[in-house]
């Protein structure tokens, strides 16, 4: 994901410097989700400690946008492959709602899961998504997928979010 122009990260910025001495060392993080940037809890600890080596409790804008750009090229170095990651989701499933056995999933395993164990997944874990949200993303499977009575082929489902 690639940063946001430097006057919206200063306009952010703005609104948690109120007296105009920079952002607390620990409302970095705070900050950087405001604009999107998803850093770390160890890249935030990191930052936190190169601030307090200085013996300052507040971080100026070229300091904090030093701290983003950090994350970004951070981030760049790590290539996902959503798919290989996907797999681990399906086997939970597999697993924990089907309530299958190893052994079953590595002889025959299903090519579908349940849309509604999907939905649990997504409004429980991670960022969790609101009810509207996931209505609408079953309404896309439905649309956008091979389904059969409430269950989704998992590699449709997997091309469907990488789109």
């Amino acid at each position: 994901m690639a940063l946001p122009n430097e006057a919206e990260m200063e306009e952010v910025f703005k609104l948690f410097d109120q007296e105009g001495t920079g952002i607390k060392v620990k409302e970095i993080g705070t900050v950087m989700r405001s604009l999107g940037i998803a850093a770390s809890e160890t890249q935030l600890q990191d930052f936190i400690k190169e601030a307090a080596a200085s013996n300052t409790t507040h971080v100026t804008f070229q300091e904090f946008v030093a701290y983003c750009q950090k994350c970004q090229a951070s981030e760049a170095g790590k290539s996902v492959n959503v798919s290989e990651e996907m797999q681990g989701m399906k086997l939970g499933i597999m697993r924990f709602f089907d309530k299958l056995s190893p052994k079953q999933i590595r002889e025959s395993p299903p090519e579908d899961v349940k849309i509604a164990d999907l939905k649990h997944l997504l409004s429980a874990c991670g960022e969790k998504m609101s009810e509207e949200e996931l209505e609408e993303m079953a309404k896309n499977i439905r649309n956008n997928c091979r389904t059969t009575d409430g269950r989704v082929n998992f590699e449709d489902f997997v091309k469907l979010l990488q789109v």
